[in-house]
């Protein structure tokens, strides 16, 4: 349990920026090697979406496995903090990629919304997604410093995997209503 740690001692501020870093870091990851994916098409002999269940759906799961690591030295309110920095910088990354991609459409016959329309439901997703991710990352931590090394890979992988479907699900809500992004060809 000594090994494991619960924030005896008090955290460095190189030790907190590694705390906040090292999940940032993975979600960069998983986010760098979904973009290469999806311009490359194949990956040696996995297309796009095998490579994304594969490669880029595990590299997000396990990012609040080493989040869990990296702030299981922290006390609880470092920890907090580096969650609630993560979890903010993500709810801004997700929430403005979202936007770009549903307020921006190449459509043919003009979108079904305009971008300013766009903004709350973007807000939305990157709630759902920084705020969970945060989560997870805080689940994974106290099932570490309990001593549970693999019910810590459960817990923090597990729910971030779940995090996939919940996001999504809200998302596909956003764009289901108005049924779609794209305005429909007009009638004859």
């Amino acid at each position: 349990m000594a090994v494991l740690g619960g924030g005896s001692r008090p955290a460095t501020p190189v030790r907190l920026a590694i705390g906040m870093l090292t999940p940032l870091a993975g979600v960069v990851l998983a986010y760098v090697l979904w973009w290469i994916s999806d311009r490359l098409l194949y990956i040696g002999p996995l297309d796009r979406a095998k490579f994304g269940w594969l490669v880029v759906v595990p590299v997000w799961s396990l990012t609040p496995v080493a989040a869990a690591y990296a702030w299981r030295t922290l006390d609880q309110r470092q920890s907090a903090v580096a969650a609630g920095v993560v979890g903010l910088i993500l709810t801004v990354a997700s929430a403005v990629l979202f936007w770009v991609a549903s307020a921006f459409p190449d459509c043919q016959f003009g979108a079904v919304r305009t971008p300013a329309e766009w903004i709350v439901p973007s807000l939305i997703v990157g709630i759902v997604i920084g705020g969970g991710f945060a989560a997870s990352c805080l689940a994974g931590t106290a099932t570490l410093r309990r001593g549970h090394r693999w019910i810590s890979l459960v817990v923090g992988g597990g729910s971030a995997f779940v995090l996939i479907f919940a996001a999504l699900l809200v998302a596909s809500l956003f764009i289901g209503i108005g049924h779609g992004v794209c305005q429909r060809p007009p009638l004859n």
